[in-house]
């Protein structure tokens, strides 16, 4: 996790930054997760580097490709949601802020609020299909399997929150900049 020292200076470098919000996205996941490690020991950047893939493919949505790349820099990295909004519009990292679990979150409550949200709803059921790919362990313990079978659960749960939400709104209020100025 990076300290508020190399935040604070990160920040600062990013003022000049001129690339699009996607890239700016992209350049905080890398500079949280720099020299972080997953489960199976690869870089842990990778992760959120599917995720965003995962997400663009399926949705074509800055917005959410954007929250994709960061959906884990507050949680893991160091940065807090104030950080974000100095760079991210509203619905970038109010998603972000939905997706980050807190220290006093239970695991349901967490996936509830998520589920409560279209925008992080989407976001986070491009998590757990990465999260389920178990290919990138080169063992898999009991534990594992057992996170294994929590991530269908809340995928298949979230999957149908999605699809009851999406009935519920109209087209144009399933755009990520229209829904969010409605109901974020």
């Amino acid at each position: 996790m990076r300290s508020r020292e190399e935040i604070k200076v990160f920040n600062k470098g990013m003022m000049s930054f001129t690339g699009t919000m996607v890239e700016r996205a992209k350049a905080f996941a890398e500079f949280a997760h720099q020299g972080q490690s997953d489960r199976g020991s690869n870089p842990y950047i990778y992760h959120p580097l599917r995720v965003a893939e995962l997400t663009e493919e399926k949705y074509h949505d800055d917005i959410l490709t954007a929250a994709a790349y960061m959906h884990d820099v507050v949680e893991d990295g160091g940065f807090t949601v104030s950080d974000l909004s100095v760079f991210f519009p509203e619905a970038v990292w109010k998603t972000v802020e939905i997706l980050t679990r807190g220290k006093a979150d239970g695991r349901d409550v967490y996936i509830g609020r998520i589920g409560e949200n279209l925008l992080a709803t989407k976001v986070k059921l491009m998590d757990l299909k990465d999260n389920m790919d178990m290919s990138r362990l080169t063992y898999i313990s009991d534990k594992d399997s057992m996170r294994q079978d929590r991530y269908m659960k809340e995928y298949w749960y979230l999957d149908d929150k999605l699809a009851k939400m999406e009935e519920k709104l109209t087209y144009e209020e399933r755009d990520s900049s229209t829904y969010a100025d409605l109901y974020m």
